[in-house]
């Protein structure tokens, strides 16, 4: 099977919130990208729900993105639709530090995810 991705993905594990249908749920990061994630949580996400994730990092800082839900189960996965700019700063740095590769990291900032995020960081 052919990789569709288009973004580095780095395994991670790190405590997210996401918050959706008026319910917050805990979970843990698996793997984490610049475009979404894929997380283990307590209770099943629903498909095709808009949501909003807190990423939790041990430094105290935390990195806020809307997504949506895209698949449930024993690991769901939320593709990111919006963030700020300081959010995607910490985000870009996080997955520049657990890759492979970073300076492939930053090519992948030539084909924007996002037409609303500012990539000259």
């Amino acid at each position: 099977m052919q990789e569709r991705r288009k973004r580095s993905r780095v395994k991670l594990a790190l405590p997210l919130t996401i918050f959706f249908n008026g319910k917050q749920i805990r979970g843990m990061i698996n793997d984490l990208s610049l475009k979404g994630l894929s997380c283990k949580t307590e209770t099943m996400l629903l498909p095709g729900k808009e949501c909003d994730i807190t990423l939790e990092l041990d430094s105290g800082i935390r990195i806020h993105i809307h997504g949506r839900i895209i698949r449930s189960g024993q690991d769901g996965a939320v593709d990111f639709l919006s963030m700020d700019t300081e959010s995607f700063a910490h985000l870009r740095n996080l997955v520049r530090l657990y890759a492979e590769d970073a300076d492939s990291v930053d090519a992948e900032l030539s084909n924007p995810a996002f037409a609303a995020i500012d990539y000259a960081l």
